[in-house]
């Protein structure tokens, strides 16, 4: 039982970021934030919106798009789309990848 610890999404299904990303549905989450599939209403295409909370005391997406950046166009690294913030969260946008799950192909203890 968690006791109650659990806090709500910070985006909710239909979700609109800055008029252009429907959130579609939640795909992940973790410790520093939360990863939804959205349709980018300019190009119609799924992508991956990873958002985190503007009240969180380490904010970690500002250095992961920095990173995302720099990496661009290299094999194995996922289109950067767009990114920002607002009084509730900062968000990334990248190009959604599908395929394994990179926990599945971790050996197990």
């Amino acid at each position: 039982m968690s006791g109650g610890t659990e806090q709500a999404d910070i985006l909710t299904v239909l979700s609109l970021v800055k008029e252009r990303w429907k959130v579609a549905k939640k795909i992940g989450g973790g410790g520093f934030g939360e990863i939804y599939e959205a349709v980018d209403l300019l190009t119609r295409v799924s992508v991956a919106l990873k958002v985190e909370s503007a009240q969180q005391p380490k904010q970690v997406l500002k250095m992961e798009v920095a990173v995302l950046k720099k990496l661009q166009g290299k094999d194995h690294v996922c289109r950067f789309v767009g990114c920002g913030r607002n009084d509730r969260f900062n968000y990334v946008v990248m190009e959604l990848q599908v395929g394994i799950n990179a926990e599945d192909l971790m050996p197990r203890s």
